[in-house]
């Protein structure tokens, strides 16, 4: 658990969605720690490794791992960092990535972009929105036509329970004649940062543009509350990436992530400190 001095620490020097205590404890229900400058979270067996530092002090992410595997000795490790040190028989389901970032304010909007906004301010009203059975529809309507993993498909059917947690989440909602079109959640839990998580549109009424007003209205909240930037998050495939690039957000940071199954510690290991 985390004392209130180390949310601190996180919430003035995140710079990843993982590293949004509340966010991440939602949909892994395990609970989060700091050791030597990185945030993880443990529950049952199974630790989660953020590999990115929160203090210039800490060291390198190899030396953080070892430390944290020696705190609480899991059955398994998932490791996100930039890159990877460990073999790779050893890893499963290894994915390469980068987070993308978008400086604000924005100085200026590619005249498509802009078209495409104005296209869709004559349609629909965006505002903040709590979410109840027609976002819940939405996102079933998401996960029938996207081939998404099992752990995605955990992730989403949490996120009522992380917006209920979250006193930094924002639910900003696209509606046309009262009726919902498209929602996006926003977290605004860093001092520098803010986090676009998850973008949803309606089955129903489709509206071109939505999209990129509620991106827009995104990086608009985020200035507001004193954020410098604003994390798109990962790449993802090549039509998310095409999004991201079109507002002029960058490559930022390297992402890995895997899962490693450690050994299991036995008596002899925990007599012998190993």
């Amino acid at each position: 658990m985390l004392t209130s001095e180390e949310r601190r620490l996180v919430y003035d020097c995140g710079y990843v969605p993982e590293h949004l205590p509340d966010y991440v404890q939602s949909v892994s229900d395990a609970e989060p720690f700091i050791q030597e400058g990185y945030l993880c979270f443990f529950g049952g067996g199974h630790l989660i490794f953020v590999g990115y530092p929160l203090d210039e002090a800490a060291p390198n992410p190899r030396n953080g791992y070892e430390s944290v595997l020696n705190r609480f000795r899991p059955r398994t490790v998932a490791v996100i960092s930039a890159n990877t040190w460990l073999p790779k028989e050893r890893l499963q389901n290894l994915a390469e990535d980068q987070y993308f970032r978008l400086d604000l304010p924005l100085d200026r909007v590619d005249p498509r972009v802009g078209y495409m906004i104005r296209r869709a301010e004559r349609e629909v009203l965006v505002s903040d929105g709590s979410f109840g059975t027609e976002h819940e529809r939405v996102v079933q309507y998401f996960l029938e036509r996207k081939e998404c993993s099992s752990q995605h498909k955990e992730i989403f059917s949490r996120i009522p329970r992380y917006l209920s947690r979250s006193p930094t989440a924002r639910l900003l909602e696209a509606r046309r004649e009262g009726l919902l079109t498209a929602f996006s959640i926003l977290d605004l839990g860093s001092r520098n940062y803010s986090f676009y998580l998850f973008n949803f549109r309606s089955s129903e009424i489709a509206v071109p543009g939505v999209s990129d007003l509620l991106l827009r209205e995104m990086a608009r909240v985020s200035w507001a509350e004193g954020k410098k930037s604003l994390n798109l998050g990962l790449g993802i495939s090549p039509g998310v990436r095409r999004f991201k690039e079109k507002w002029g957000a960058v490559p930022f940071l390297a992402y890995t992530s895997a899962l490693v199954r450690t050994r299991p510690f036995g008596l002899l290991s925990l007599l012998a400190g190993r």
